[in-house]
């Protein structure tokens, strides 16, 4: 039983650290920095096509991010093949956020045609649900608990941008002024903390045979 319990705890804390390489908090980052720009894209290019056009940076940031941690994390900590559990999780969890991208995506859409005239406070925090209820969901399942702290800081943006709008008439909801401050603090993080990892983990050079 001892053994099968260190076992666990094994498998926790490298899947933590596989996870936890600053990686995923760049990706974030970057994400959350194009809601800063697609508002200020939209008045020339419509709110569909500046969108879209950042479709190839996401899945160019995201081949990026594989091929770093096969290449310069995956000879440091090594390549990782879990359990049973930790694969079944992981099901879990891609189904999960599957279900719950197809409601924000609904949600989305309901907001954008403002289908039941809502004020504009109104959709903000109904925005920052679904931001909350997300990065907590992820936070969870992955055992990544900075995602909660993303998830507070990124929820409350669409609501001080609101506020920005309101009293201070700050163009396009302040979204670009809120998501513009946090996005470039997440990638920081992200930069140290995978900086530290390259320093804790050094590549070792493979002993000559005498």
């Amino acid at each position: 039983m001892i053994a099968q319990i260190s076992l666990k705890d094994l498998e926790k804390n490298v899947y933590q650290l596989s996870v936890q390489d600053g990686l995923i908090d760049l990706q974030i980052g970057v994400f959350l920095l194009t809601f800063a720009i697609i508002p200020l894209l939209s008045t020339t290019l419509g709110d569909f096509w500046s969108s879209m056009v950042f479709l190839p940076i996401w899945s160019l940031l995201y081949f990026g991010v594989r091929e770093i941690r096969k290449k310069v994390i995956q000879p440091r900590i090594g390549a990782v093949e879990f359990g049973t559990y930790r694969k079944t999780r992981q099901k879990k969890f891609n189904l999960i956020i599957l279900i719950f991208n197809l409601l924000a995506l609904l949600l989305g859409i309901l907001s954008f045609i403002n289908l039941f005239d809502l004020p504009g406070w109104a959709i903000s925090v109904r925005f920052s649900v679904i931001i909350l209820g997300g990065f907590s969901l992820a936070g969870y399942m992955m055992e990544f608990p900075r995602l909660y702290l993303y998830g507070v800081i990124t929820a409350l943006a669409p609501i001080i941008g609101e506020y920005l709008f309101t009293n201070f008439h700050v163009s396009h909801h302040g979204i670009p002024i809120t998501f513009g401050t946090i996005s470039p603090i997440i990638i920081l993080v992200g930069l140290v903390i995978f900086l530290r990892l390259l320093k804790q983990y050094p590549v070792t050079e493979p002993e000559e045979m005498e």
